[in-house]
């Protein structure tokens, strides 16, 4: 019997899927498993375990997929260990598996974890594929190299957008049967952290791909606050403002390319805009985000950033950043937003460029500490997204401009010029 450990990491999904479609293609028994390390990237500036916002949206989701499993007479077997690749390891040999299945990631520490378990395989004579399924296009779609991917996104959209082409979304695989007993194995029990929800919250919704295709369905068909996104995305309150879409993207509850594929539909059958566009335009800055991730590895993590010619400046006054997590800076519009991350684990878009810079500029603080603290509790954390992010507003980044500093009290007066989200989150 041919067994295939298929390794669910940020791909919590059964359709489009290539990593699944692979292994219950290709093998007899397939042992579907996620490791949950429970680590951040950038551990020197970590002050504690995943937020309960961002754990609870990660086991709705897992328990998602394996109701979606559970359909198929299968089962998600969910360790919590230190070490993914050693317990990956160890696990295919005590189980006689001939190959390891999963997706390949683009931030540094996941895609050492591919190398090393690649290198691995190689010893041990046991097959170890990592397929892309994160991304609207593959390597070989994009019309250049990967060292040679542009510094600036303008470049690189114009250049996606004549010569590549999207793929279209895969089905879902046959799966296979698989009961853990048969080879002693038991998982953690998924627990969700107790939660207050929130009526003030933007995300008023729970992890997986059942909610995932909801939300979709919601801002698309429903409401179709999708044909106003461009006049609304720099909005700060409420469910429309924006898609919403992300935390699902983060953890794979929903691919990229389905929502390309949804878009598509929507706009051959409702209406096509400029907000529509604009849906597409953001997909692309995620895009570019992980191609800039996978190019530039560990430079994404460090002080200097992508500019080593820069050294840091910046210190670090904990009394300070307490303030600032704690939204206690004194700065209305910076401390409704850190209130609003704490109470949901959710931030706009147009709150984290201000807080961001507030922390770098205002405050003179390290750039990786307000990363670290995102990466800690954002339900749509995505290393690429997040640590590029802060690097554009750090000005260590892919942002053409050498200072983007936000002022605050102008950016309330054109965002929030009636008080509405300082006074809800006050």
């Amino acid at each position: 019997m041919k067994i295939c450990i298929l390794w669910f990491r940020n791909n919590l999904r059964l359709s489009d899927n290539w990593p699944v479609v692979e292994a219950y293609t290709n093998y007899d028994l397939v042992i579907p498993l996620f490791i949950d390390e429970g680590s951040q990237h950038n551990q020197k500036w970590a002050k504690g375990p995943r937020g309960k916002y961002r754990e609870a949206f990660l086991i709705d989701s897992l328990i998602d997929l394996n109701k979606g499993l559970m359909a198929y007479d299968s089962e998600l077997i969910v360790l919590r260990e230190k070490d993914a690749v050693q317990t990956i390891r160890t696990l295919a040999i005590e189980i006689g598996a001939i190959a390891i299945i999963g997706p390949k990631e683009f931030a540094f520490n996941e895609v050492k974890q591919e190398t090393t378990l690649e290198h691995w395989g190689k010893l041990k004579g046991i097959k170890i594929n990592f397929y892309n399924e994160k991304t609207l296009f593959l390597q070989n779609d994009l019309p250049f190299a990967l060292d040679e991917i542009p510094m600036v996104f303008s470049r690189f959209r114009g250049k996606v957008e004549k010569y590549s082409s999207v793929r279209l979304p895969i089905g879902e695989a046959d799966i296979s049967p698989f009961e853990p007993s048969d080879f002693n194995m038991r998982g953690i029990s998924l627990i969700k952290p107790e939660i207050y929800k929130d009526d003030r919250s933007a995300v008023p919704f729970k992890g997986g791909y059942l909610s995932a295709w909801e939300e979709l369905d919601y801002y698309f068909w429903e409401s179709k606050k999708i044909l106003e996104y461009k006049q609304t995305r720099n909005g700060l309150l409420g469910r429309g403002f924006s898609s919403k879409f992300s935390p699902f993207l983060s953890l794979g509850c929903l691919s990229a390319r389905q929502i390309k594929s949804e878009l598509n539909r929507f706009e051959d059958e409702i209406e096509s805009n400029d907000s529509t566009y604009w849906l597409f335009f953001e997909l692309l800055w995620r895009e570019y985000f992980q191609w800039i991730a996978l190019k530039h590895g560990k430079d994404l993590f460090v002080a200097h950033g992508l500019k080593p010619e820069k050294p840091i400046k910046q210190g670090f006054n904990e009394r300070a950043f307490e303030k600032w997590t704690s939204g206690n800076t004194g700065d209305k519009l910076v401390d409704s937003n850190m209130k609003e991350l704490a109470q949901t684990g959710f931030m706009s878009n147009r709150g984290r460029q201000n807080v961001a810079s507030y922390l770098i500029h205002d405050m003179g603080l390290d750039w990786r500490a307000g990363a670290a603290y995102f990466e800690q509790h954002l339900i749509d954390y995505d290393p690429a997204s997040n640590y590029g992010n802060w690097l554009y507003n750090a000005g260590r980044g892919n942002d053409p401009r050498p200072f983007r500093k936000f002022n605050t009290k102008i950016q309330a007066e054109r965002y929030d010029p009636k008080g509405e989200f300082v006074n809800t989150w006050t």
